[in-house]
């Protein structure tokens, strides 16, 4: 993490109109990746193409509303750092689930239900700063990127599932853009660091452009969308309906929602008040609060669940602006875009690669800031194990997935992902582990 007076632009500082402008359109081409998840859970269900683009366009709505919410910080919501919102992942089975039990009724109504069970454990956050001693909070932060780079390398590689065929052209265009990010980042004039990634992004197109000319052809599909559309589902798919069968799921993942929320908006504070000791708890339940109220009324409003974008986070740390008017803006250009679907399609065109060397070079700040806090303080043999089992644990369920698809299905979730598996086992392992001093029973290492 960057020391205070590395930063460009701080939590609270407000940055002339063309930096702001540019270093929002940047956290806002990180929260383009997952605006596809809805469109794939519409196909998979046998919906139009007309209600996948609608359903697309309010999840992204919601999403750039979530954003500015989550930046602001008042009394009662917002955590007040720069984490902005994006469709989802977590909740993409689940809701493809109740999709196909239940159709979109069922959908919105176990994702509005999530995001009322993520709000309630918002409130029970601000009691447990004593569960997250340093050790913890740098293990989170780390998988907090650990846990995106399954999605990062494999876009990176131009692959829509790991297994595919890789082509050399693609390999080349992910490289091209990746070492223009970190040529600017590192090489580069003060202007080139702060817009890193947005140079990145220009090489890895024109080398696409290049390499690839079916990335041209893709372009096509911006004539073929409105300039101007105000999104609205169909009245029969505005419907609720809720299933008792999908309440243990539903239940479990707003869990590892929460839990997910936790470790970004923590990452984020790491990032943005590198000066501060410990961990401030009622900005990051405020910001879970935040998450869940989104959540809902992404729902409400018949687009799939959000929440917080650990890539973007990254971003920030990357570029050294963590200033919380950026999120605000890009939120505010996210909402904007919803509306302007011919905008919004041209840049979902970004090629594959370019979108997974985004990811890698933003991720890779965070894994670093996660470290850098996890040995902050000297480590015992406690912490040792503490640090050694927990990633153990959390790794496997992505070295070896298919040995958890045979437990219990109430409990998979919580072993679907590094990052909730090892935030449960770390916490828990350390209270365990140190047990005797929670006692008062002995004194020492």
């Amino acid at each position: 993490m960057a020391p205070q007076s590395d930063l460009v632009y701080k939590l609270n500082d407000i940055p002339p109109l063309g930096p702001l402008f540019m270093l929002s359109v940047q956290q806002m081409m990180l929260m383009f990746t997952a605006a596809t998840f809805p469109a794939l859970i519409v196909r998979e269900v046998g919906g139009t193409m007309e209600t996948a683009s609608t359903i697309v366009s309010i999840t992204m709505i919601a999403a750039g509303l979530g954003s500015i919410l989550q930046a602001l910080r008042n009394r009662w919501i917002g955590s007040g750092y720069l984490c902005p919102n994006v469709c989802g992942p977590s909740y993409l089975a689940v809701s493809l689930q109740a999709a196909w039990m239940g159709g979109f009724p069922l959908m919105r109504g176990m994702i509005i239900f999530a995001g009322l069970l993520e709000m309630l454990f918002a409130n029970a956050i601000r009691r447990l700063r004593f569960l997250f001693p340093p050790v913890v909070v740098g293990l989170v932060v780390a998988f907090v990127g650990i846990n995106v780079i399954s999605v990062s390398i494999t876009n990176f590689f131009g692959q829509v599932y790991a297994g595919d065929s890789l082509r050399w052209q693609e390999m080349v265009i992910a490289a091209i853009a990746l070492f223009t990010m970190l040529g600017c980042s590192l090489w580069g004039s003060p202007a080139l660091r702060l817009y890193c990634l947005l140079c990145g992004i220009a090489t890895g197109w024109l080398a696409a452009a290049l390499l690839t000319p079916e990335i041209l052809s893709a372009l096509e599909q911006v004539h073929a969308q409105p300039f101007f559309s105000i999104p609205f589902l169909d009245v029969d798919l505005l419907d609720l309906s809720f299933s008792w069968e999908m309440v243990l799921p539903f239940f479990i993942i707003s869990i590892c929602s929460t839990l997910k929320s936790f470790g970004n908006i923590l990452a984020a504070q790491k990032i943005s008040e590198p000066e501060r000791d410990g961990v401030n708890m009622a900005p990051i339940a405020k910001g879970v609060l935040a998450d869940g109220l989104t959540t809902l009324a992404a729902g409400a409003m018949g687009g799939l669940a959000v929440d917080t974008s650990a890539s973007n986070v990254g971003l920030a740390a990357a570029t050294r602006s963590v200033s919380r008017w950026i999120a605000i803006t890009a939120g505010i250009i996210f909402t904007v875009l919803g509306f302007f679907p011919k905008l919004s399609t041209m840049i979902a065109t970004i090629p594959r690669p370019v979108v997974g060397a985004s990811l890698v070079f933003a991720v890779s700040l965070m894994i670093s800031a996660g470290l850098k806090e996890m040995f902050s303080e000297p480590l015992d043999q406690r912490k040792s194990f503490v640090l050694g089992l927990s990633c153990i644990f959390g790794l496997s369920t992505e070295f070896v997935p298919a040995l958890f698809a045979h437990l219990p299905p109430f409990i998979q979730p919580l072993f679907g992902s590094p990052l909730a598996t090892t935030t449960v086992f770390a916490i828990l392992l350390y209270q365990l582990f140190h047990l005797d001093h929670i006692l008062g029973k002995t004194k020492g290492p």
